[in-house]
């Protein structure tokens, strides 16, 4: 099968935009709020101060431990565009996942040795796979296809390098690999395995020997001092690395089940029955092995790039999960890279079988239908991106016609969906989101998982409560609630329902935090 490189390029480029131009004009939703309100709002001037302190300042009741300048300042530049729309952002995530599609096919071909056809399929697949979903439609996914555009770029100029360290210029090769590590550390802390990857690819995958000397140790010094540096940086400005003090049994309990879903997502693009993916898997392992013995392909290049890409590649992108507090399907994106790529090793030793007659029907039969249940699953979780969104922004809508519509004052109460307004408040009451800030109208009172700051959200609560009952013109008591799936606003008042006034103000004397929560939700939960 002869595929012509352009060509090739071309439709991997379509095949990780196309699926999302339905997202171009997705709204804002979840901390997107917070992140752009923020981030739209810095001067240029704040790019350098970056580099030394959090990006995300307090807003979200306390101080990350993210030195993130070159994402912040994708975000003031979006905002150019104009910061309440999210079309710039959209484009730009879409661009970063073209450009790492395009990245699996170079390093498939030039770090892997995988012909033009396989690499396609490679990079197709990783354009395709229905776990980026999140990282491409959601706004702030972009936190880590854009690591990941770097650190292979990094990996990939680094290569470059080793198969023309004789030629000239090589060097800028070579120089450019450290330039892009640099901002893929300050891109996401995750990249900090890149001089794990490149020593170990030169020692399985080029088989350079080892030796204790200057000259095989020193391509490798400038990506350690750098590692180190990067994180004494940290340690200094939060006082940890790593997050080494969330490392312990709990943390290891958690990144061993979260690891289990993960593979699910490299393998079918979304968490399935564990039992069918490992059996799947474990079948097609099987049978590339016994086709490798009957293959005349280099048998030894094949299970050492397979052993890279598809065993070191994929645990270096999911180990810092370790030490990540939540799970998420974008936290496998990089590690998708590696996946994808071994996936394709395993089929080109199958098609170069002495077998061929056979397997080569099968082999593109099987990698076409892969393709195909990725593509329509993707579609589904792009569509179901865009539900949250259209949600989302019919949230924005509503709750700033009810507020400018309502006496100042009154305590709106906004019950709106977790999925698409988790974090989102008070962010979302506020411009560039809403063409006044709401919450100095009205006070606003919201649900925990609705509110920036958890550790906060209590004391807020009470605060809000506090300050609408201490009005003497006894303002109005308005609930807004909307549906997941369809954005229909219900709405009550106290005119209807008088003892919702009785209960706000028996609220503010609950002192128990889960008794208070309690009671917030069976007042929206009615709604529903």
């Amino acid at each position: 099968m002869t595929i012509r490189p352009r060509l090739a390029w071309l439709a991997i480029a379509l095949a990780a935009s196309l699926p999302y131009l339905p997202a171009v004009d997705d709204y804002f939703v979840n901390d997107d709020f917070g992140v752009v309100s923020l981030l739209s709002e810095k001067p240029a001037s704040a790019f350098f101060g970056w580099f030394t302190r959090t990006w995300m300042d307090d807003i979200w009741g306390s101080t990350p431990d993210e030195l993130r300048p070159f994402p912040a300042v994708t975000y003031q530049l979006t905002s150019l565009w104009g910061a309440g729309s999210p079309i710039a952002n959209h484009l730009l995530n879409i661009a970063f996942h073209v450009a790492n599609a395009l990245l699996v096919y170079a390093v498939a071909v030039t770090a892997a040795g995988l012909p033009v056809p396989a690499a396609t399929w490679a990079a197709l697949a990783f354009a395709l796979l229905p776990s980026q979903a999140e990282t491409v439609a959601w706004v702030t996914g972009r936190v880590d296809s854009m690591p990941a555009a770097f650190y292979t770029a990094a990996f990939l100029a680094y290569v470059v390098w080793r198969a023309r360290t004789c030629s000239t210029g090589a060097h800028r090769f070579y120089l450019a690999s450290i330039a892009l590590y640099f901002v893929a550390l300050f891109t996401k802390q995750n990249t900090v395995t890149l001089p794990v990857a490149i020593v170990l690819y030169d020692l399985i995958v080029a088989r350079r020997p080892m030796r204790v000397t200057w000259a095989w140790l020193s391509p490798y010094v400038p990506f350690v001092v750098m590692t180190a540096g990067f994180l004494l940086l940290r340690y200094v400005r939060f006082g940890e690395a790593a997050r080494e003090s969330y490392f312990g049994t709990e943390a290891v309990a958690l990144f061993v089940e979260t690891s289990g879903r993960h593979l699910q997502r490299l393998v079918a693009g979304q968490v399935m029955s564990g039992a069918a993916v490992a059996a799947a898997v474990a079948v097609a392992g099987a049978v590339v092995v016994g086709l490798a013995f009957r293959s005349d392909i280099d048998r030894g290049h094949a299970a050492r790039t397979v052993v890279f890409f598809g065993v070191i590649w994929t645990a270096l992108g999911i180990a810092p999960t370790l030490l990540a507090t939540y799970e998420s399907p974008r936290h496998i994106y990089l590690a998708s890279v590696g996946s994808t790529i071994a996936f394709a090793i395993g089929g080109t030793v199958a098609w170069h079988s002495r077998l061929s007659r056979l397997v080569k029907p099968a082999v593109a039969t099987v990698g076409a239908l892969v393709l195909g249940f990725y593509a329509v699953r993707l579609q589904a979780g792009v569509r179901d991106w865009g539900v949250r969104a259209r949600v989302s922004h019919q949230a924005v809508v509503d709750l700033e016609r009810e507020a400018l519509a309502s006496p100042e004052g009154s305590l709106v109460i906004a019950g709106a969906p977790v999925s698409s307004w988790r974090w989102s408040l008070p962010f979302a009451a506020r411009p560039p989101f809403a063409r006044s800030d709401l919450t100095r109208r009205v006070t606003l009172l919201y649900p925990e998982l609705l509110h920036c700051c958890s550790l906060r959200w209590v004391q807020d609560a009470r605060r809000a409560l506090e300050t609408w009952a201490s009005r003497t013109d006894a303002p109005p008591v308005i609930v807004l609630e909307w549906d997941a799936s369809t954005g229909r606003l219900s709405r009550i008042t106290d005119r209807e329902q008088p003892y919702l006034r009785s209960v706000m103000r028996e609220l503010r004397n609950v002192s128990d935090p889960l008794a208070f929560r309690s009671a917030l939700a069976s007042v929206v939960n009615p709604l529903r």
